[in-house]
Parts: C-alpha cells; structure tokens; sequence
C-alpha cells in the first residue's frame, strides 16, 4: 500500500510540475511576443494552412499528452481516497486529496486555455442558447462546496423566486463563474461568500460573487488596494494582479460579450460581477441537466485505461445502471454484437481498434447503428470535430471529469437519445 501510495504521489507530483512548467512556457513565450511586438514585421492577417495546421496539431497533441495522464492521477487519486486500494491513515488521505485537488486545479487551467485559444483562433465557436441563470449559479455552488468546507466559508446563492432566463453559452458561462466563486472563496478568511443573481433594469442579468469586507484575506486586501486589473494580458502577472485562473476566466468572458466587473466599497468585500443578456420572455431556458439515473439501463464502458475504467463503472454502479466493461476495441464490438446495451461510454485513443473505427463498425452494423454513445476524450474537441463522430455520439466527456456529474449527465442524454428511436430499431 505505501508502496502505491508513494507511485502515485510521485507521478502526481511529476505531471503537475510539467503542467505548470508548460503553462510558464506559454506565458513566457507570450510575455517575449508582446515586449517584440514594436519591432516585429507585421504579420499576414491571415495565417498559412500549414501554420494553422501545426497549431491544431500542437493543440491536440498537448490536450491529449498533458490532460491524459492528468487525469488518469486525478483518478487514482478519487480510487485511493474511496478506499479501492485499502484504508487510508488521516496523514496519507490529507496528503492524496492535496494533490487530487491540484490536478483538478490543472486539469481546469488547461480547459480553459485551451478552449480561449481555441475561439481566438477560430477553431470553435460560442454556442449562445436561453439558459437558466439560476439553476447555473446553484450547480456552480454545489461543485464548490467541497474546497468551501474545509476553509469553513458557507457559500449561499441568492436568486429571484421566478426563473431568469439569459442568452449565454451556458457550458463556457458555467467555467467562468466557477472560477469567480473559486476566487472569492480563496480570498476569503471568514465570513461567508453570496451568489447572487439578479435582473437589471438595462434588461440583463447580474451575476455576482461577493463576501463581506471583515471577511478579506489580508493578501486579497493588499490586491484590491493595489488595484485588480482583470484588463491585463492573461499572461501578465505583476504583483497584485489575478492569479492565472482567473485572469484566463476574465478573458474568456470577454469573449462571451459578458466582461468581469470588479467592485468594492465600505459595506462589502471583494465583488466580481458579469451581466448576461436576458432572453425573450416566452423563451425557454435550457437547466443544466440533473444527470438522474435511470436504474437497471444498461451500460458497456470501453477504455484501456484501467483506473479510468473503473472510476466510470463504479459512478455508474453506485447510480443504478448495470455495467459492462473491457479494456480493448475488439472486445467491446464483439460484446455489443453479442449482448444488449442501452449505452456505450467509449474511449478514443486505444491501442488495436480505436474508438473511431468501433464507432464506424457500429454504424456500419444495422443493429447497432441506433445505439448512444458517451465518448471519453482527453483531447481538446471543437464543436466541428464533435460532428465528425456522427449523430450516434450523444456527449463528448473530457477525461478527470468523471468524478462529477457530467458524466452522469452524459448518460442520461444519451439514454433520453434511445428513447427517441422506434422499438423496433433499437438492439435489445
């Protein structure tokens, strides 16, 4: 046991020091780009096939090579502190959660940073739909209770008795409000941390994190002073300025039409505030799923990946589902072909067949052609690459996420998918 423990703490603690050196590449290499900026030849205002190319080649290389094996520690780390591998004296189940909570701190940055170079570049595009502001705000609250807890912060939201509706991209929407509440809580000592949403009279919503004045940390008090300048470059960062998190969130909302605000006064503490358009009033709002399971539906999961394999089983198990799992392409083809499933969470990259060619063996197979899948990617995706898989691929899932609820989510839609087809279409 202590034997594993240590692997683990040591391949952690190797991943997340090559993350963090490739994100100071990054802003190092951005930082030179800037100070050169004067004196550079001005580039062509659209960029070669090729370079765009390599840089879609390099994106998907590091959101796979850095994510991937991320993601596979942030799982062991889930498995260890579940007790999979034995118990855990109190020392060793601090230390893993330590290092789970960083790789998730990680896993996050990457996203984000991915997903902005990917709308600067063009490579993916808002998706701006009616989306349930409150029922965001709550679910937002709930993934962060965890890290509130052990700072001993309540966070509570505050949102109208009726539903507001606003026109956002709720998944991108989702990420930066996340990361204002992850920031508030950690500039917060005690007290207590509000999330508030709340019409405007210039016909948008304000969606604000905010704590009380007493309830500052000193550090967040000496950045205020300073002044917090959510305009700087994302990788630019002076004393005083935001951590990386939420300077890259900051410039992601920009991007979403909806800019962080930053306010303070006598009566409260730090306020990070966005204001979100409201839709129509007869538009209806699309809640983030609930992810409820449906017991006794039928689930294959296929990934090489051992410890990612059994985290997304024992998710699913614990919800209800019966689930089915193998290590290998050909195994899982030749298990859909023998047995019935409802739906197939399938990983991409897997050595012999891939999960791209068992997802064109399904379709080529009449009676698997019907079936949902749930696809597990380390890689960063655009909405275009997505397309590619074919209307049989209900929900894309990054992998170190399936430890929340998106997985479950996931599921669920792809099952609400099944339930579309004609009974007799569907393998069973």
């Amino acid at each position: 046991m202590s034997v594993y423990l240590a692997a683990t703490i040591g391949a952690a603690a190797l991943l997340v020091g090559s993350a963090v050196m490739a994100l100071a590449i990054v802003r190092q290499g951005a930082r030179r780009r800037e100070a050169e900026a004067p004196r550079a030849i001005p580039a062509s205002p659209t960029p070669s096939a090729a370079s765009a190319e390599e840089r879609d080649a390099m994106l998907l290389r590091m959101s796979h090579d850095l994510r991937g094996p991320l993601g596979s520690v942030v799982t062991l780390c889930q498995l260890l502190l579940d007790g999979d591998a034995g118990p855990l004296s109190m020392k060793q189940h601090q230390y893993v959660e330590v290092i789970r909570r960083g790789g998730q701190t990680v896993l996050a940055l990457v996203d984000d940073m991915l997903d902005l170079i990917g709308l600067e570049s063009g490579r993916s595009d808002l998706d701006p739909d009616a989306t349930d502001l409150s029922a965001l705000a709550r679910q937002v609250t709930d993934s962060t209770h965890a890290t509130a807890r052990e700072k001993g912060i309540p966070v509570q939201v505050s949102v109208p008795n009726r539903p507001v509706t606003g026109i956002a991209d709720g998944r991108r929407l989702r990420h930066v409000l996340a990361r204002m509440v992850e920031h508030v809580v950690g500039a917060t000592d005690h007290g207590y941390v509000e999330v508030v949403v709340e019409p405007t009279a210039a016909g948008d919503a304000a969606l604000t994190v905010r704590n009380t004045r007493d309830g500052l940390s000193e550090t967040a008090r000496r950045s205020l002073e300073a002044g917090l300048n959510l305009e700087a470059p994302a990788t630019a960062l002076p004393d005083g300025q935001p951590p990386l998190p939420l300077a890259i969130a900051a410039r992601l909302a920009r991007r979403l039409g909806s800019p962080i605000a930053v306010r303070t006064g006598e009566d409260e503490g730090l306020a990070l505030t966005m204001a979100v358009p409201l839709a129509a009033r007869d538009a209806p709002a699309l809640a983030p799923d609930a992810g409820a399971a449906r017991p006794g539906a039928r689930i294959l999961i296929i990934d090489d990946d051992d410890a990612e394999r059994g985290q997304v089983a024992k998710r699913l198990q614990e919800s209800g589902y019966a689930v089915s799992s193998v290590a290998s392409g050909d195994d899982g083809l030749r298990l859909m072909r023998e047995s019935a499933f409802d739906a197939v969470v399938l990983d991409l990259v897997m050595p012999g067949l891939s999960g791209l060619e068992v997802l064109r063996a399904a379709r080529a197979d009449s009676r698997l052609a019907h079936l949902p899948f749930v696809v597990l990617s380390a890689m960063y995706m655009t909405r275009t690459e997505r397309d590619v898989l074919g209307p049989g691929v209900a929900s894309v899932v990054r992998k170190g996420e399936v430890s929340g609820d998106e997985l479950l989510r996931a599921v669920e839609r792809a099952l609400a998918h099944f339930e579309t087809i004609p009974a007799g279409d569907r393998h069973v």
